[in-house]
């Protein structure tokens, strides 16, 4: 045998055998930041906190009422109201549509949600609505939130749920436990590993959102869960330095200035990942912003339900829930 072939058959080998090694172990799939992708757009919207189009995220009922009763239906929004099934019946603003929280990816996905409108979002005292509206702006949606939801709509005791708010701002009963002492954090964790699967920013939302709600939905917790045992949580003030001095915040709360702390590549890697996470706002309505943003990115977080104004409503100078003195029963169906 010549020498000749010998080098020929071993050439057939070595090429027999890297062929094989290719179909037995193929390429790997590209592995794709799901936490990257999902923060690339959180990053802007909570530096901007506006719409995609530029809108303010909250919207007071004097607004809504003047679009709802200027006899162009081409400007109205399309309402979505998440409270209850029961109480939607027993009044909502007309036109709204009742649709639960949990089933928001199935009305994104069928289309029921329009991309060509402004999406009005409402519940009792605006926290659920917060929540669905981050959401919603981080898909692309022009999603604002009704600020106060039904309670800033009416105290119509006939319609259920809209005594909610009045009946947690005369409470102060944590007034006096509010400190001006500063925290400031110092251990970085590394950031959640999410894993949908998928490659696109918008099928990576959908999927944690729909992650988040099979395992529990969005978390809220009572100022008297988080007084008792403040140094359960990682708690954050999500208020200007200026204010999370005086009037004070919840002993232990680290301050992210909004706007400018919730990012990436400022504080969020001081979020840790073997603690529950507790932000809270003046009314509760921000904090359900960030409660559905740090979901969806892969923390255990719950909004403190109402914020300040359902523990310390008095050391407010402004942001406080105020009943509505004016009548907007001309856009209300019962």
């Amino acid at each position: 045998m010549s020498k000749r072939f010998l080098v020929l058959l071993l050439a057939l080998a070595i090429i027999s055998l890297v062929a094989c090694s290719k179909k037995d172990n193929p390429t790997e799939p590209e592995k794709i930041d799901e936490f990257g992708l999902i923060t690339a757009v959180g990053d802007a919207y909570f530096t901007n906190y506006t719409t995609p189009s530029g809108l303010g995220v909250n919207v007071k009922i004097g607004d809504v009422f003047t679009n709802l009763t200027d006899g162009n239906t081409s400007n109205d929004p399309f309402i979505i109201d998440y409270r209850s099934a029961a109480d939607f019946a027993t009044g909502h603003i007309k036109s709204a549509h009742n649709i639960a929280l949990t089933v928001l990816m199935d009305k994104v996905d069928d289309g029921t949600i329009p991309k060509d409108k402004t999406i009005l979002n409402i519940c009792y005292t605006g926290q659920t609505a917060s929540y669905a509206t981050c959401v919603l702006n981080l898909l692309g949606y022009d999603a604002q939130n009704l600020l106060f939801g039904m309670c800033g709509v009416t105290t119509d005791s006939t319609i259920n749920g809209t005594s909610k708010l009045s009946s947690q701002v005369a409470t102060d009963e944590y007034a006096t436990q509010l400190t001006s002492t500063v925290t400031t954090p110092s251990k970085e964790y590394a950031f959640p590993t999410l894993s949908t699967g998928e490659k696109e920013v918008n099928d990576v939302i959908e999927a944690r959102f729909r992650d988040v709600m099979a395992s529990g939905g969005w978390g809220k917790v009572s100022a008297t869960d988080v007084f008792a045992n403040t140094s359960k949580y990682f708690i954050v003030n999500y208020w200007p330095q200026a204010e999370y001095e005086n009037p004070g915040h919840i002993p232990g709360a680290v301050c992210f200035v909004p706007k400018t702390d919730l990012k990436s590549d400022a504080k969020l890697k001081y979020l840790p990942t073997d603690k529950t996470i507790v932000p809270y706002c003046y009314t509760g309505q921000t904090s359900a912003q960030v409660t559905a943003y740090l979901q969806l990115l892969g923390y255990d977080v719950k909004s403190l339900l109402y914020g300040v104004n359902g523990f310390a409503y008095n050391v407010l100078a402004a942001h406080k829930y105020v009943a509505p003195v004016n009548d907007y029963s001309a856009i209300i169906v019962k």
